[in-house]
């Protein structure tokens, strides 16, 4: 990550909540997000963390520091990691999201994608 051509990369825990969805940065606590619905969620994670990181632009060093690609963090039934893609010029639009997904075992693997998959797609209660 100290390339200038390298990302940085930040993990986040996603929680369905009975209304909404809510969003923890895992390596920078006072950060979070939420939106109705999923997409609504990370389309604000990306803001926030953009607001964030524009404020730190001449520190590269501060923003390196918050970076982090594995987060022992524990996860239920309604919630789910993801890590959240941030290119050097930390523009929001450009940000993407990838789920981790454990690789320990197939069935293990497998239960965590039906189970991001079935929050994702059920409607809010």
């Amino acid at each position: 990550m100290t390339a200038a051509n390298h990302d940085y990369t930040f993990p986040i825990k996603i929680t369905k909540g009975t209304d909404r969805f809510f969003i923890q940065f895992l390596t920078i606590p006072q950060l979070t997000a939420s939106g109705e619905i999923y997409a609504e969620a990370e389309y604000y994670a990306y803001r926030v963390l953009a607001d964030h990181l524009l404020a730190l632009k001449t520190q590269p060093a501060k923003i390196e520091a918050l970076t982090g690609t594995s987060a022992e963090q524990t996860v239920d039934d309604q919630s789910f990691l993801s890590l959240i893609i941030v290119p050097q010029n930390l523009d929001p639009h450009k940000m993407q999201a990838q789920f981790v997904i454990p690789h320990d075992t197939p069935e293990h693997a497998h239960n965590e994608i039906n189970k991001i998959t079935r929050l994702i797609n059920e409607e809010l209660q």
